[in-house]
């Protein structure tokens, strides 16, 4: 991959993902990785070329947590800064409001992330701090700013 002359990749990664809450309860995925333990994250990611953010987050919801979502509006825009071998990665994540069918039951989909060990309703006050990235804070505000900033990695 191209780094720049700061050490980061070259291209900016747009990546959409889903905030689904179901009364105090948000849908994330578990996530496991060698030398980090558990956390959590929203299900989404990487948007390919030729597709909308919406279409984006439908088809990461659809692999990841076998969920067909109804995208509902924007919530928040934010920045990462993610260390990868090859230098930094510089990504924007768009987070829209989510909804899916009351019946509903937490599972992998059809192709989870790698690091993905399950799905599962978690209370928000529980689950906020663990997210990664750290979108958390600007979750937890009700009338928050659509843009947080830069969010830990």
């Amino acid at each position: 991959m191209d780094t720049t002359s700061n050490g980061f990749l070259a291209e900016i990664r747009p990546c959409a993902r889903a905030v689904i809450l179901r009364k105090r309860e948000v849908l994330v995925q578990v996530k496991s990785k060698p030398g980090r333990g558990e956390y959590l994250s929203l299900p989404g990611g990487k948007q390919d070329t030729g597709e909308t953010l919406t279409e984006c987050v439908i088809r990461e919801c659809a692999e990841e947590i076998g969920a067909t979502v109804v995208v509902d509006r924007l919530l928040h825009v934010a920045e990462t800064f993610r260390d990868k071998p090859d230098g930094t990665r510089h990504q924007l994540d768009v987070l829209f409001a989510c909804h899916v069918p009351d019946s509903y039951v937490p599972q992998l989909g059809p192709h989870p992330d790698p690091s993905q060990i399950a799905t599962a309703w978690v209370p928000l006050d529980e689950a906020l701090p663990r997210l990664s990235p750290a979108f958390g804070p600007g979750l937890a505000k009700v009338d928050g700013p659509v843009y947080l900033g830069l969010c830990d990695g």
